[in-house]
């Protein structure tokens, strides 16, 4: 019964602009967060909907698999499920309907994370596997005529045309995301040169920060060659 009123409600509230949310107040207070009931897509509130209409917990867990595994489950699906949650207590529901739709918004949340969190290791695992093959010294070379960045390159294209495969766009994220924490490391690795006296202790971070410059040139060679591809 809960399932039945919570997919009403949730169909209700995102017909159409003046049912979202009743009175102005409450759109008001909905408004004020990243994202309205208004701007839901449609085909998310439909895929909400579908969900409300299993049977238990588990039939739930299936259906939101199945939607990771077609690649239908987003951060936009996400966000979705959160607003009709947040405009469905704004609108005084029943609190098993309020429940039923936050048990729906933390399932989607959780797979979303897994999903990520594999694709984001995949991308790692990929980028690790291609650093293998060049080196800071073959860029210095030039792409044009060296093989061994000719060989990189036809592997990442191999890749990212690969049904289930590392996306271009994922790597080129990932790889720009790792930039910033690397120059947050060479930062204390720097204080730590800074503040030693010992002669070789600091000769050995000036050996692994030079390692680190000649990382940080592999990683922005696959970044901007996955960003040009």
């Amino acid at each position: 019964a809960a399932a039945h009123r919570a997919a009403r409600a949730t169909r209700g509230a995102c017909d159409a602009t003046k049912r979202c949310t009743g009175i102005g107040a409450r759109r008001a207070a909905v408004r004020a967060r990243a994202s309205s009931i208004d701007d839901v897509p449609p085909e998310d509130v439909a895929l909400i909907v579908e969900l409300l209409d299993s049977e238990n917990g588990e039939e739930l867990k299936e259906k939101v698999d199945l939607i990771a595994k077609n690649g239908l489950l987003t951060s936009g699906v996400v966000e979705a499920a959160r607003v009709i949650v947040e405009a469905n207590k704004e609108a005084g529901q029943e609190a098993d309907v309020v429940e039923l739709l936050t048990d729906v918004y933390e399932t989607l949340k959780y797979k979303f994370e897994e999903t990520a969190a594999l694709v984001m290791k995949g991308a790692l695992n990929f980028a690790q596997e291609l650093m293998k093959y060049f080196t800071a010294e073959d860029l210095e070379e030039g792409s044009g005529t060296n093989v061994a960045l000719a060989k990189v390159q036809l592997m990442m294209r191999e890749e990212f045309e690969r049904e289930g495969g590392v996306s271009k766009a994922m790597l080129a994220k990932y790889l720009d995301e790792v930039l910033p924490v690397m120059d947050q490391q060479d930062a204390r690795i720097q204080e730590q040169l800074m503040e030693s006296m010992d002669t070789e202790a600091a000769a050995k971070v000036v050996q692994i920060m030079m390692q680190r410059t000649k990382e940080r040139m592999q990683i922005e060679f696959l970044r901007d060659t996955a960003s040009r591809m």
